[in-house]
Protein backbone atom coordinates (compact mmCIF):
# COMPACT_ATOMS: atom_id res chain seq x y z
CA UNK A 1 0.00 0.00 0.00
CA UNK A 2 1.23 3.53 -0.98
CA UNK A 3 2.13 6.01 1.49
CA UNK A 4 1.88 9.70 1.02
CA UNK A 5 4.37 11.23 2.00
CA UNK A 6 3.67 13.44 4.93
CA UNK A 7 3.91 17.26 3.29
CA UNK A 8 2.23 16.20 0.69
CA UNK A 9 -0.80 15.65 3.54
CA UNK A 10 -0.37 18.78 4.55
CA UNK A 11 -1.18 20.29 1.22
CA UNK A 12 -3.96 18.31 0.26
CA UNK A 13 -5.90 19.17 3.98
CA UNK A 14 -4.98 22.82 3.60
CA UNK A 15 -7.91 24.74 3.57
CA UNK A 16 -6.63 27.04 0.68
CA UNK A 17 -5.97 24.50 -1.38
CA UNK A 18 -9.45 22.94 -1.01
CA UNK A 19 -11.08 25.63 -1.57
CA UNK A 20 -8.98 26.35 -4.52
CA UNK A 21 -9.65 22.76 -5.87
CA UNK A 22 -12.92 22.07 -5.09
CA UNK A 23 -14.93 19.95 -7.44
CA UNK A 24 -17.19 23.25 -7.58
CA UNK A 25 -16.81 26.90 -8.00
CA UNK A 26 -16.49 29.22 -5.16
CA UNK A 27 -16.88 32.79 -4.97
CA UNK A 28 -17.64 35.89 -2.10
CA UNK A 29 -18.81 39.28 -3.04
CA UNK A 30 -20.56 42.48 -1.88
CA UNK A 31 -24.37 42.28 -2.87
CA UNK A 32 -24.87 44.55 -5.63
CA UNK A 33 -20.87 45.65 -5.62
CA UNK A 34 -16.91 43.53 -6.70
CA UNK A 35 -16.24 39.89 -6.31
CA UNK A 36 -13.48 39.68 -3.35
CA UNK A 37 -12.82 36.16 -3.17
CA UNK A 38 -13.14 33.43 -6.07
CA UNK A 39 -11.58 30.05 -6.15
CA UNK A 40 -9.56 28.31 -8.93
CA UNK A 41 -12.00 25.74 -10.03
CA UNK A 42 -14.56 28.52 -10.96
CA UNK A 43 -11.57 30.65 -12.37
CA UNK A 44 -10.83 27.89 -14.96
CA UNK A 45 -14.31 27.43 -16.26
CA UNK A 46 -14.81 31.19 -17.13
CA UNK A 47 -11.97 31.57 -18.59
CA UNK A 48 -10.15 34.10 -16.52
CA UNK A 49 -7.38 35.03 -14.42
CA UNK A 50 -7.90 36.21 -10.25
CA UNK A 51 -6.66 39.73 -11.43
CA UNK A 52 -9.41 40.06 -13.59
CA UNK A 53 -12.16 39.15 -11.42
CA UNK A 54 -11.16 40.27 -7.68
CA UNK A 55 -12.23 43.61 -6.74
CA UNK A 56 -12.91 44.27 -10.80
CA UNK A 57 -16.07 42.19 -11.69
CA UNK A 58 -19.27 41.90 -9.65
CA UNK A 59 -21.00 38.46 -9.17
CA UNK A 60 -24.00 39.68 -12.16
CA UNK A 61 -21.35 40.16 -14.45
CA UNK A 62 -20.21 36.78 -14.75
CA UNK A 63 -24.18 35.71 -15.87
CA UNK A 64 -25.65 35.77 -18.71
CA UNK A 65 -28.47 38.62 -19.59
CA UNK A 66 -31.23 36.93 -18.60
CA UNK A 67 -29.81 35.69 -15.20
CA UNK A 68 -28.72 39.56 -14.08
CA UNK A 69 -32.08 40.47 -14.80
CA UNK A 70 -33.31 37.36 -11.94
CA UNK A 71 -31.09 38.26 -10.30
CA UNK A 72 -31.92 42.19 -9.45
CA UNK A 73 -35.31 41.20 -9.33
CA UNK A 74 -35.57 38.36 -7.23
CA UNK A 75 -32.35 36.69 -5.43
CA UNK A 76 -31.06 40.23 -3.90
CA UNK A 77 -34.85 40.10 -2.12
CA UNK A 78 -34.75 36.59 -1.15
CA UNK A 79 -31.30 36.51 0.07
CA UNK A 80 -32.62 39.40 2.51
CA UNK A 81 -35.77 38.17 3.62
CA UNK A 82 -34.82 34.34 3.94
CA UNK A 83 -30.60 34.81 3.99
CA UNK A 84 -29.74 31.90 2.09
CA UNK A 85 -31.10 30.45 -1.71
CA UNK A 86 -30.76 26.58 -2.78
CA UNK A 87 -30.75 25.56 -6.47
CA UNK A 88 -31.15 28.71 -8.84
CA UNK A 89 -30.41 28.57 -12.03
CA UNK A 90 -27.86 30.45 -13.47
CA UNK A 91 -26.17 30.80 -17.29
CA UNK A 92 -22.48 31.51 -16.49
CA UNK A 93 -21.08 33.29 -18.64
CA UNK A 94 -17.34 31.84 -20.27
CA UNK A 95 -14.81 34.70 -22.01
CA UNK A 96 -15.23 32.94 -25.62
CA UNK A 97 -18.29 34.01 -25.70
CA UNK A 98 -19.92 30.53 -24.37
CA UNK A 99 -22.13 29.78 -21.35
CA UNK A 100 -22.46 26.91 -19.05
CA UNK A 101 -25.79 26.28 -17.00
CA UNK A 102 -25.17 25.78 -13.10
CA UNK A 103 -27.01 25.88 -10.32
CA UNK A 104 -26.56 28.57 -7.63
CA UNK A 105 -25.89 28.39 -3.82
CA UNK A 106 -25.69 31.09 -1.48
CA UNK A 107 -25.77 32.10 2.66
CA UNK A 108 -25.88 35.80 3.38
CA UNK A 109 -23.81 37.68 6.07
CA UNK A 110 -25.83 40.42 8.18
CA UNK A 111 -24.85 43.32 9.33
CA UNK A 112 -26.41 44.94 12.51
CA UNK A 113 -29.18 46.57 10.37
CA UNK A 114 -30.69 42.66 9.21
CA UNK A 115 -29.37 43.86 5.78
CA UNK A 116 -27.30 41.11 3.83
CA UNK A 117 -23.51 43.00 3.66
CA UNK A 118 -21.61 39.72 2.02
CA UNK A 119 -22.49 36.57 0.55
CA UNK A 120 -20.92 33.16 0.16
CA UNK A 121 -22.06 31.27 -2.78
CA UNK A 122 -20.84 27.60 -4.57
CA UNK A 123 -21.47 27.23 -8.53
CA UNK A 124 -22.35 23.65 -9.33
CA UNK A 125 -21.64 23.41 -13.14
CA UNK A 126 -25.01 21.24 -14.55
CA UNK A 127 -23.87 21.00 -18.32
CA UNK A 128 -24.13 17.23 -18.55
CA UNK A 129 -27.35 17.16 -16.44
CA UNK A 130 -28.92 19.82 -18.45
CA UNK A 131 -28.12 18.25 -21.51
CA UNK A 132 -29.97 15.08 -20.05
CA UNK A 133 -32.72 17.05 -18.94
CA UNK A 134 -33.39 18.23 -22.53
CA UNK A 135 -32.62 14.98 -24.02
CA UNK A 136 -35.53 14.02 -21.44
CA UNK A 137 -37.87 16.89 -22.37
CA UNK A 138 -37.27 16.26 -26.32
CA UNK A 139 -38.11 12.69 -25.37
CA UNK A 140 -41.22 13.27 -23.51
CA UNK A 141 -42.09 16.13 -26.32
CA UNK A 142 -41.72 13.46 -29.03
CA UNK A 143 -43.42 11.15 -27.61
CA UNK A 144 -46.64 13.17 -26.52
CA UNK A 145 -46.55 14.23 -29.99
CA UNK A 146 -46.23 10.38 -31.57
CA UNK A 147 -49.63 9.71 -28.71
CA UNK A 148 -51.44 12.92 -30.06
CA UNK A 149 -50.38 12.27 -33.77
CA UNK A 150 -51.53 7.66 -32.78
CA UNK A 151 -54.85 9.70 -30.93
CA UNK A 152 -56.23 11.63 -33.92
CA UNK A 153 -55.38 8.86 -36.14
CA UNK A 154 -57.30 6.05 -34.04
CA UNK A 155 -60.20 8.77 -34.22
CA UNK A 156 -61.05 9.12 -37.66
CA UNK A 157 -60.76 5.29 -38.93
CA UNK A 158 -64.17 3.17 -38.81
CA UNK A 159 -62.83 0.93 -36.05
CA UNK A 160 -62.93 0.94 -32.03
CA UNK A 161 -59.38 1.04 -31.11
CA UNK A 162 -57.96 0.88 -27.71
CA UNK A 163 -54.45 0.48 -26.02
CA UNK A 164 -53.53 -0.47 -22.67
CA UNK A 165 -50.17 -0.46 -20.76
CA UNK A 166 -47.53 -2.53 -20.41
CA UNK A 167 -49.29 -3.79 -17.37
CA UNK A 168 -52.74 -4.42 -18.84
CA UNK A 169 -54.31 -1.45 -17.84
CA UNK A 170 -56.53 0.19 -20.33
CA UNK A 171 -55.63 4.05 -20.78
CA UNK A 172 -57.04 4.68 -24.01
CA UNK A 173 -60.44 4.29 -25.76
CA UNK A 174 -60.94 5.96 -29.38
CA UNK A 175 -64.09 8.06 -29.84
CA UNK A 176 -65.36 5.35 -32.03
CA UNK A 177 -65.47 3.45 -29.09
CA UNK A 178 -67.99 5.89 -27.28
CA UNK A 179 -70.16 6.96 -30.15
CA UNK A 180 -71.31 3.02 -30.68
CA UNK A 181 -71.42 2.30 -26.79
CA UNK A 182 -73.70 3.84 -24.07
CA UNK A 183 -70.76 5.76 -21.57
CA UNK A 184 -72.15 7.49 -18.59
CA UNK A 185 -69.70 9.76 -16.58
CA UNK A 186 -70.35 7.67 -13.49
CA UNK A 187 -67.58 5.59 -15.24
CA UNK A 188 -64.25 6.71 -15.83
CA UNK A 189 -63.70 6.69 -20.02
CA UNK A 190 -59.97 4.61 -19.63
CA UNK A 191 -62.12 1.81 -17.79
CA UNK A 192 -65.32 1.91 -20.01
CA UNK A 193 -64.52 -1.05 -21.75
CA UNK A 194 -64.17 -3.12 -18.77
CA UNK A 195 -68.01 -2.42 -17.72
CA UNK A 196 -70.05 -3.06 -20.77
CA UNK A 197 -68.67 -6.99 -20.81
CA UNK A 198 -71.44 -9.33 -20.09
CA UNK A 199 -71.14 -10.84 -17.21
CA UNK A 200 -71.82 -14.59 -18.08
CA UNK A 201 -68.02 -13.63 -19.88
CA UNK A 202 -66.08 -11.06 -17.19
CA UNK A 203 -64.20 -13.96 -15.27
CA UNK A 204 -63.10 -15.97 -18.56
CA UNK A 205 -61.61 -13.22 -20.18
CA UNK A 206 -60.39 -11.29 -17.22
CA UNK A 207 -58.61 -14.15 -16.90
CA UNK A 208 -57.16 -14.47 -20.38
CA UNK A 209 -56.29 -11.50 -20.36
CA UNK A 210 -54.32 -11.41 -17.50
CA UNK A 211 -52.72 -14.44 -18.82
CA UNK A 212 -51.94 -12.85 -22.27
CA UNK A 213 -50.55 -9.76 -20.23
CA UNK A 214 -48.20 -11.87 -17.97
CA UNK A 215 -46.86 -14.47 -20.59
CA UNK A 216 -46.60 -11.34 -23.40
CA UNK A 217 -48.75 -13.31 -25.90
CA UNK A 218 -51.42 -12.00 -28.49
CA UNK A 219 -54.85 -11.69 -27.05
CA UNK A 220 -58.32 -12.84 -28.51
CA UNK A 221 -61.72 -13.04 -27.55
CA UNK A 222 -65.27 -13.27 -28.83
CA UNK A 223 -67.48 -11.27 -26.36
CA UNK A 224 -70.71 -10.09 -25.50
CA UNK A 225 -70.59 -6.45 -24.97
CA UNK A 226 -73.11 -3.67 -23.97
CA UNK A 227 -74.58 -1.43 -26.73
CA UNK A 228 -78.03 -0.32 -25.31
CA UNK A 229 -79.08 -0.88 -21.86
CA UNK A 230 -80.22 -4.13 -21.86
CA UNK A 231 -78.64 -4.73 -25.70
CA UNK A 232 -75.11 -7.21 -26.60
CA UNK A 233 -73.72 -7.64 -29.94
CA UNK A 234 -71.19 -9.83 -30.36
CA UNK A 235 -67.54 -8.47 -30.73
CA UNK A 236 -63.77 -9.91 -31.83
CA UNK A 237 -61.56 -8.56 -29.24
CA UNK A 238 -58.04 -8.68 -29.79
CA UNK A 239 -54.37 -7.30 -28.61
CA UNK A 240 -51.11 -7.31 -30.02
CA UNK A 241 -48.27 -6.43 -27.53
CA UNK A 242 -45.46 -3.67 -28.64
CA UNK A 243 -42.20 -4.52 -27.69
CA UNK A 244 -38.90 -2.48 -27.86
CA UNK A 245 -36.20 -2.94 -28.96
CA UNK A 246 -34.67 -4.93 -25.56
CA UNK A 247 -37.67 -7.31 -26.03
CA UNK A 248 -39.78 -5.50 -23.60
CA UNK A 249 -43.68 -4.49 -23.70
CA UNK A 250 -44.43 -1.04 -23.78
CA UNK A 251 -47.56 -0.92 -24.70
CA UNK A 252 -50.63 -2.85 -26.10
CA UNK A 253 -52.86 -2.37 -29.22
CA UNK A 254 -56.46 -3.28 -29.87
CA UNK A 255 -59.47 -3.11 -31.84
CA UNK A 256 -63.03 -4.29 -30.90
CA UNK A 257 -64.35 -5.78 -34.39
CA UNK A 258 -68.13 -6.25 -35.14
CA UNK A 259 -69.27 -9.99 -35.79
CA UNK A 260 -72.63 -9.93 -34.61
CA UNK A 261 -73.88 -10.63 -38.01
CA UNK A 262 -71.74 -13.21 -38.19
CA UNK A 263 -72.10 -14.77 -35.42
CA UNK A 264 -76.38 -14.96 -35.88
CA UNK A 265 -75.45 -16.90 -39.53
CA UNK A 266 -73.24 -19.46 -37.60
CA UNK A 267 -75.35 -19.88 -35.05
CA UNK A 268 -78.38 -20.13 -37.22
CA UNK A 269 -76.01 -23.03 -39.16
CA UNK A 270 -75.17 -24.52 -36.14
CA UNK A 271 -78.99 -24.45 -35.02
CA UNK A 272 -79.57 -26.37 -38.89
CA UNK A 273 -76.68 -28.55 -38.50
CA UNK A 274 -78.60 -29.81 -35.61
CA UNK A 275 -82.03 -30.07 -36.34
CA UNK A 276 -80.67 -32.25 -39.47
CA UNK A 277 -79.02 -34.42 -37.22
CA UNK A 278 -82.28 -35.03 -35.53
CA UNK A 279 -83.89 -35.75 -38.31
CA UNK A 280 -81.20 -37.96 -39.53
CA UNK A 281 -81.09 -39.28 -36.38
CA UNK A 282 -85.25 -40.20 -36.38
CA UNK A 283 -84.79 -41.47 -40.17
CA UNK A 284 -82.14 -44.02 -38.36
CA UNK A 285 -84.60 -45.14 -35.74
CA UNK A 286 -87.56 -45.33 -38.04
CA UNK A 287 -85.54 -47.88 -40.33
CA UNK A 288 -83.98 -49.67 -37.40
CA UNK A 289 -87.72 -50.24 -36.43
CA UNK A 290 -88.51 -51.35 -39.81
CA UNK A 291 -85.86 -54.14 -40.49
CA UNK A 292 -86.49 -55.11 -36.68
CA UNK A 293 -90.47 -55.26 -37.83
CA UNK A 294 -89.37 -57.21 -40.95
CA UNK A 295 -87.52 -59.62 -39.44
CA UNK A 296 -89.73 -60.48 -36.59
CA UNK A 297 -92.87 -60.73 -39.26
CA UNK A 298 -91.34 -61.90 -42.59
CA UNK A 299 -88.95 -64.54 -40.80
CA UNK A 300 -90.92 -67.43 -41.63
CA UNK A 301 -92.08 -66.20 -44.98
CA UNK A 302 -88.54 -66.19 -46.22
CA UNK A 303 -87.96 -69.62 -44.46
CA UNK A 304 -91.00 -71.09 -46.31
CA UNK A 305 -89.49 -71.28 -49.67
CA UNK A 306 -86.04 -71.86 -48.67
CA UNK A 307 -86.93 -74.88 -46.94
CA UNK A 308 -88.84 -75.98 -50.29
CA UNK A 309 -85.77 -75.19 -52.15
CA UNK A 310 -83.40 -77.31 -49.75
CA UNK A 311 -85.96 -80.11 -50.11
CA UNK A 312 -86.04 -80.48 -53.44
CA UNK A 313 -82.38 -80.26 -53.73
CA UNK A 314 -81.90 -83.20 -51.61
CA UNK A 315 -84.59 -84.98 -53.49
CA UNK A 316 -82.41 -84.55 -56.35
CA UNK A 317 -80.17 -86.40 -55.32
CA UNK A 318 -81.84 -89.32 -54.66
CA UNK A 319 -83.84 -89.53 -57.89
CA UNK A 320 -82.49 -90.86 -61.50
CA UNK A 321 -86.07 -90.98 -63.21
CA UNK A 322 -86.22 -87.89 -65.61
CA UNK A 323 -89.90 -87.00 -65.25
CA UNK A 324 -89.26 -86.63 -61.71
CA UNK A 325 -86.36 -84.90 -61.95
CA UNK A 326 -88.11 -82.41 -64.20
CA UNK A 327 -90.89 -81.98 -61.60
CA UNK A 328 -88.51 -81.46 -59.26
CA UNK A 329 -86.62 -78.80 -61.18
CA UNK A 330 -89.69 -76.78 -61.50
CA UNK A 331 -90.92 -76.55 -58.20
CA UNK A 332 -87.42 -75.66 -57.33
CA UNK A 333 -87.97 -72.62 -60.22
CA UNK A 334 -91.27 -71.47 -58.22
CA UNK A 335 -89.45 -71.52 -54.90
CA UNK A 336 -87.20 -69.78 -56.14
CA UNK A 337 -89.24 -67.26 -57.63
CA UNK A 338 -90.84 -66.85 -54.26
CA UNK A 339 -88.10 -66.41 -52.69
CA UNK A 340 -87.16 -64.01 -54.90
CA UNK A 341 -90.75 -61.67 -54.59
CA UNK A 342 -90.19 -62.32 -50.76
CA UNK A 343 -86.40 -60.38 -51.10
CA UNK A 344 -88.19 -57.45 -53.28
CA UNK A 345 -90.52 -56.99 -50.77
CA UNK A 346 -88.15 -56.36 -47.99
CA UNK A 347 -85.83 -54.39 -49.89
CA UNK A 348 -89.22 -51.80 -50.65
CA UNK A 349 -90.07 -52.10 -46.95
CA UNK A 350 -86.31 -50.71 -46.28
Amino acid sequence: MEIFDPGHENLLSNTTYLYDNSPCGHLSFYPGKHIFCINQTLLDWIGLDREEVINQKRFQDLITVGGKMYYQMVVLSLLNRQGFLNEINFDVAVKNGDAFPCLFNACGIKGEDGKTVAVHATILKITDRKEYESELLRSKKMAEEERKRFESLSNIIPEIIWTALANGNVNFMNERFFEYFTHTDAVPRKTALLHIIHQKHCNKIFRSWAQSVQRGEKFEAEVLLKKQSDQYEWFLVRAVPYKNDAGHIEMWFGSCTNINEHKKKQELKVESLNNSLSEAGEIISTKEKTLHEIAYSQSHLVRRPLANIIGLVEMLEYTEQADTNNALVSMLKQSAAELDEMVKDIVLKV
